[in-house]
């Protein structure tokens, strides 16, 4: 697991001034950890990217403006529905023995047979929330769909969970290879010559 160095400062808190700082193009955030207070944070948008347009999870290193540091992650950020500019960022401390949930991205590798057959591919699940020790959060979970034929699927029980508990219900489909749709099109087709839609059309109205 990388870790991403994140440079932040002390803000005040109230809505007001979190206004104030991202008039600036700074982004308020809040740092918290349980047995402590929350910190109200700010960082710049530039420093927050390597963070928020990603595929990975990371540990991150906050480094607060007198020189201290903490172990966190990143739990939610906020985006501004009209420019998709974020607006705020909630960061969650860690502990090296304590265990974390989070979100973590699934990332298809091989090329399945059952696509080269003709098959076409259908990615439904593209994260998981596992539980963890913040040194086996991975950046992201590989799927192999070399050998995935026509008809065939992968679920989250397929998953090694070895180093991690995969809090996602097992049964969720992840990953199938669906058959070509021959059928519809040619059903279609048929329904063309025949004009059976139009008929069905005629029955309809009267």
């Amino acid at each position: 697991m990388s870790e991403i160095l994140l440079e932040a400062r002390l803000r005040e808190p109230g809505r007001s001034a979190a206004r104030a700082l991202r008039r600036q193009g700074v982004v308020p955030g809040i740092y918290y950890f349980h047995g402590q207070d929350p910190i109200a944070l700010a960082a710049t948008e530039l420093a927050l990217r390597p963070l928020i347009y990603t595929a990975e999870t990371h540990i991150i290193r906050l480094r607060l403006e007198d020189g201290s540091e903490k172990t966190c992650i990143l739990k939610e950020v906020t985006f501004d529905p009209i420019t998709d500019r974020a607006t705020h960022f909630d960061l969650q401390g860690v502990s090296a023995d304590e265990r974390v949930r989070v979100e973590v991205p699934i990332a298809l590798t091989g090329s399945s047979i059952g696509v080269r057959e003709g098959g076409v591919l259908d990615f439904h699940l593209h994260k998981v929330e596992i539980e963890c020790l913040p040194k086996d959060l991975p950046e992201h979970i590989d799927v192999d769909i070399a050998s995935l034929a026509v008809g065939q699927s992968l679920h989250v029980s397929d998953l090694d969970q070895s180093k991690y508990t995969i809090l996602s219900a097992q049964d969720a489909t992840i990953v199938a290879v669906i058959p070509p749709r021959v059928e519809m099109v040619e059903a279609t087709a048929a329904a063309a010559v025949t004009g059976e839609p139009e008929l069905i059309s005629k029955a309809k109205d009267e």
